[in-house]
């Protein structure tokens, strides 16, 4: 028996078990090998190896124990099954018993066979040149990769080398967000593309490539701009059009996406003078003498100023140079300063005016003189070291600037031109008097001395006489000619003033200050343009003077509440004492009739039933004792009328007040008798539901007298 068991282990597994299991990559080609099958026997021989699966992924060699690929693998199934299950079925040879069924399964592993694929790429978007730098221009790139969740999956982004690669950068790797890293410029570059990079994590990694294209916008970051810094002309003996040169007056926005309209203006550089002498078109930009100047010996020189209408804060100066009127006195006039063409136009002795600003660059063509020449003439800077050194005369007779000018060294130059032929003949040589005078740039900004200014209020406030000075904020400007303004801003800015010279006055007082006050102080010079500084000042208040403000809201809260508690009192006592005077008034009436009454008393003591009627008869009794007595006061009675009441004076027979006062008794005699009644009747019902020999109070006394 055991010898046939050896001859029957065929088809089973060598080592063990009842299923077979495989690992296999996903990029493994059709015809490999995944694994042999460890079955005991020899196909062929004695066992027979097939698959029950008829459309399976594998196959087995024919003759072997291996199974082959048949069709390709795919991990995310997308050209092949993920995972492969079969059975194998193992048949003995020589034996009639059925076959044994080996399920066999084979996993299919990733690997990096995807790249990151983009969605909604390529991509697009519109950006200001105004935008700040790191602000996030775009978000939402993403690109997706199919492999399984893992390296092979995580996607990395990343800008590629490229002309404008430096203008945007991503967050992060792993985040597809850009973010502006340098500023653009519209006038600059209109629209550029940068090149992206999405890959993943595999060795080696795949990748895909897009692009981003940005389209830039125009923003008003410009001053608008003439087309030349000098412009020339010439003064007439009467009003009207002055022709300008080298060509007319024309300035334009510097933003060309925008390109705002211009309107051109007059600025006055000599007081209301020019304003009222020249106009010019706020849109053609023309000039126009408007009256007779007299007898104008000297050039003029006026400022033009070209503004955007959409934004009065972005503009452009510059100036145009009015020769004297022809005809004037050769010795004091202005050589005609418009360029034209050398050897063309009169050359006359005299002296030459001419401007230039300070913030002129070398090789700036300051005038150009014209004159009467046989040919080709020579021009040299004679009598002046500074003026040799700042300009230099060209052939053609041009001023231009050799070196940068400072104002505040020299606002004025003057010196002489010799002109000769180029042939030598000194007989020809003419000299000519130049004055050019520099005209002041806004070269500096306004700085303060400290970056910091703090200030304390050395003395209470209640005994300062305002202004009181606090301090000085001091500050300066490169620029000579140039004058400072203060301006203070700030939650306390109205209790404080700053003048010209920089002193901060306290002007206004409160009682409520606090212990630190803080402001901004703004300086601003008066060139053109202007430009301006800011520094933070704080203005401290010392202990004393905290605790007395704290002291006077403390004094005020305590005041109100004294007053207040005198009226509460004041009120509570009225009330108080008017309680008192009608308990006082009761208790009399009640003793009053406890003292007369010989009727049964009360349980309180006191005849109810009787006291009333007993001051009437009482009354009645003594009314013949009046003659004897004179004058009688009943304040019983007294206090049921409610008021003091004198009683009736009898003198002789002959009172002609005796019938009054008679009736007057008889009345109280009938009130006194109504009021008894009700009382009998209220003592009634009172002893029957209050059978018990306490006292009435006082509350009780009350409700019997109302």
């Amino acid at each position: 028996m055991f010898h046939g068991q050896l001859l029957d282990n065929r088809c089973y597994l060598d080592g063990g078990g009842s299923a077979v299991n495989f690992f296999a990559n996903e990029d493994i080609t059709v015809g490999s090998v995944v694994g042999s099958l460890r079955v005991l026997g020899d196909p062929g021989k004695d066992i027979v190896l097939t698959l029950r699966e008829k459309d399976s992924p594998v196959y087995i060699a024919p003759g072997t124990k291996d199974l082959i690929v048949a069709k390709p693998l795919d991990k995310e199934g997308l050209i092949g099954p993920s995972a492969v299950f079969v059975n194998v079925i193992c048949e003995r040879k020589f034996s009639d018993e059925a076959g044994i069924i080996i399920p066999v399964n084979i996993r299919v592993t990733d690997v990096n066979d995807n790249a990151p694929m983009w969605i909604g790429a390529p991509y697009k978007l519109n950006l200001s040149e105004v935008t700040v730098i790191g602000t996030r221009i775009l978000q939402g790139i993403r690109a997706h990769d199919l492999d399984q969740p893992g390296p092979y999956s995580t996607v990395e982004y990343q800008t590629l080398p490229g002309p404008y690669s430096d203008y945007v950068a991503f967050v992060t790797p792993l985040e597809g967000t850009l973010v502006l890293k340098k500023f653009i410029d519209y006038e600059t570059v209109q629209n550029f593309t940068v090149k992206i990079r999405a890959q993943d994590q595999g060795k080696p990694p795949k990748y895909s490539d897009t692009y981003v294209t940005i389209r830039v916008l125009d923003s008003d970051d410009q001053n608008p701009k003439f087309e030349r810094d000098v412009y020339y002309g010439q003064l007439l003996p009467t009003s009207g059009d002055i022709k300008i040169t080298p060509e007319p007056i024309r300035a334009e926005d510097q933003d060309r996406g925008i390109r705002a309209d211009i309107r051109y203006s007059i600025v006055s550089s000599n007081g209301s003078e020019d304003e009222a002498s020249f106009e010019i078109h706020p849109i053609g930009g023309s000039i126009r003498q408007t009256r007779t100047l007299g007898q104008a010996r000297h050039s003029r020189t006026i400022v033009v100023k070209a503004t955007q209408v959409d934004n009065p804060d972005r503009y452009a100066l510059t100036t145009v140079v009015l020769a004297a009127p022809k005809g004037s006195d050769p010795s004091q006039s202005v050589i005609s300063v418009q360029p034209a063409a050398i050897g063309r136009a009169e050359y006359v002795r005299g002296t030459f005016y001419a401007t230039v600003r300070e913030d002129a660059a070398p090789g700036t063509k300051v005038s150009q003189l014209t004159g009467r020449t046989d040919g080709p003439a020579r021009y040299a800077i004679v009598d002046s070291p500074p003026a040799q050194e700042q300009f230099r005369v060209g052939s053609g007779g041009e001023i231009v600037v050799a070196k940068p000018l400072n104002f505040r060294r020299t606002p004025q130059y003057s010196f002489t031109i010799e002109t000769m032929p180029a042939a030598g003949a000194e007989r020809n040589t003419t000299r000519t008097n130049v004055v050019i005078d520099v005209l002041p740039g806004n070269m500096w900004e306004p700085r303060f001395r400290q970056p910091f200014y703090s200030f304390a209020i050395e003395n209470p406030l209640h005994v300062q006489q305002l202004p009181m000075l606090v301090g000085r904020i001091e500050a300066a400007d490169g620029d000579r000619t140039d004058e400072l303004s203060f301006v203070l801003k700030g939650n306390y800015s109205s209790l404080f003033r700053v003048d010209p010279y920089g002193n901060l006055w306290l002007v206004s007082n409160r009682t409520d200050l606090p212990v630190a006050m803080r402001l901004l102080a703004t300086v601003t010079d008066s060139g053109t343009p202007q430009k301006s500084a800011t520094v933070p000042v704080v203005v401290k208040l010392r202990p004393e003077t905290a605790s007395l403000t704290s002291n006077l809201l403390i004094v005020n809260i305590v005041v109100a509440c004294v007053l207040g508690s005198l009226v509460i009192g004041g009120f509570v006592r009225c009330v108080y004492r008017r309680r008192q005077r009608k308990v006082s008034s009761a208790e009399q009436i009640v003793g009053h009739g406890a003292g007369a009454g010989t009727g049964p008393p009360l349980r309180h003591g006191v005849d109810s039933n009787r006291f009333l009627l007993q001051r009437a008869d009482q009354r009645m009794m003594e009314r013949p004792a009046m003659h004897g007595n004179g004058r009688l006061t009943d304040c019983a009675a007294s206090s049921t009328l409610g008021s003091d009441n004198q009683d009736f004076v009898d003198h002789d027979g002959e009172n002609p007040r005796r019938t009054h006062n008679t009736r007057a008794l008889e009345r109280e005699e009938l009130a006194g008798q109504n009021l008894n009644h009700l009382l009998l009747q209220w003592q009634e019902k009172y002893d029957e539901k209050n059978n018990c020999t306490e006292d009435m109070s006082i509350d009780d006394k009350l409700i019997v007298y109302f």
